[in-house]
């Protein structure tokens, strides 16, 4: 996660953002002010105050008490939350196909199916004229109806490839749908994209996807669920048409970030960007669980918003997160008992 007002704390070593920066330049005017004495008097208040202890929940890391006067000098201040729904996407992969078994397999149909007409009318017309007045020996009447036969279930082969290979959402097109897709795609003007999550998680149901291609992400429509897994994720995924001018930028085997739409809209949280802090991987807030103390907590599986970063647990109604002095609290935390969890 990153972004403008947010703080990157990086390994060990508090590595500041830029209302971070900001309260440093802060203190350092305030020293001048005021003199080195109070400074250092402020810190070790804050030190003498500090209280850390271990949580039993994973979202919750530490805690760390501080004095209202401490809390004052470093501007802490929060802002409570309140619960909201979103359509929440939910992150993927997206791995480009190969679209040439399908041209091919296109084509074989196509030319099945004129075979298969074109048998039908033969074996109808030698019925015709062996029921009228012998015109057609019975032995070449049953090998037209044969070739018909075999015509016939030679499309409903390659039909069934169509299934097998590419979906059932492939295989029920008319043919008109599909030409036009095998058009498109060797156009470069659509892509087939084969979309996977963990454990298949947001794929019952879903209608669309956005794949991110640069800088952008296209939309596209679930065509149908793809009949080739992927073991890693224990994934069955989505077969997805990405169309438009980008299309073209999706080379056979790129793998792509994705997101698919969630259908239904989730209830949860958004944390504010200036109260998120980034340590060791994570994204964490402070929440302010009493007039002088305070838990880091994490924010679990956490979905960009317009103004921050939505959660669907680890947060509730009323919880007061703190949006100013974030960074004061976790040195204070730092400080006083080393490295946190």
């Amino acid at each position: 996660m990153s972004g403008e007002g947010a703080i990157d704390m990086g390994g060990d070593r508090p590595i500041l953002a830029r209302d971070a920066r900001r309260s440093r330049d802060g203190l350092r005017r305030a020293a001048h002010r005021t003199g080195a004495r109070m400074i250092k008097s402020l810190l070790t208040t804050a030190a003498a105050v500090l209280c850390l202890s271990l949580a039993a929940g994973p979202t919750s890391a530490a805690s760390v008490r501080m004095s209202p006067a401490a809390q004052q000098q470093l501007g802490v201040a929060t802002q409570t939350l309140k619960s909201s729904q979103q359509s929440a996407d939910i992150d993927a992969f997206a791995k480009v196909l190969d679209p040439e078994p399908l041209v091919q397999l296109d084509s074989d149909l196509q030319t099945a199916e004129a075979a298969a007409v074109a048998s039908r009318a033969e074996a109808e017309r030698s019925r015709a004229l062996h029921s009228a007045d012998g015109g057609v020996a019975s032995k070449d009447l049953e090998a037209a109806v044969a070739q018909a036969r075999s015509d016939a279930l030679k499309v409903e082969m390659l039909r069934n490839r169509l299934g097998l290979e590419w979906g059932p959402a492939v295989a029920h097109m008319s043919a008109a749908a599909r030409e036009r897709l095998v058009k498109s795609v060797v156009a470069g003007k659509a892509a087939l994209v084969h979309v996977d999550t963990h454990n298949n998680d947001g794929q019952d149901g879903a209608k669309f996807v956005k794949v991110d291609i640069g800088d952008d992400s296209v939309r596209g429509p679930v065509l149908g669920p793809a009949r080739a897994a992927e073991s890693r994720l224990q994934s069955s995924g989505l077969i997805v048409e990405i169309s438009g001018p980008k299309a073209i930028l999706l080379s056979v085997g790129l793998t792509n970030s994705a997101h698919i739409e969630s259908s239904s809209p989730q209830t949860g949280f958004v944390a504010p960007l200036a109260s998120i802090i980034r340590y060791r991987g994570l994204d964490w807030v402070y929440v302010r669980t009493g007039p002088i103390s305070f838990d880091r907590r994490m924010l679990e599986s956490p979905v960009p918003a317009a103004d921050g970063f939505f959660v669907t647990k680890g947060l509730a109604d009323g919880d007061e997160v703190v949006i100013k002095g974030a960074s004061a609290l976790f040195t204070a935390e730092q400080s006083g008992a080393g490295a946190a969890p």
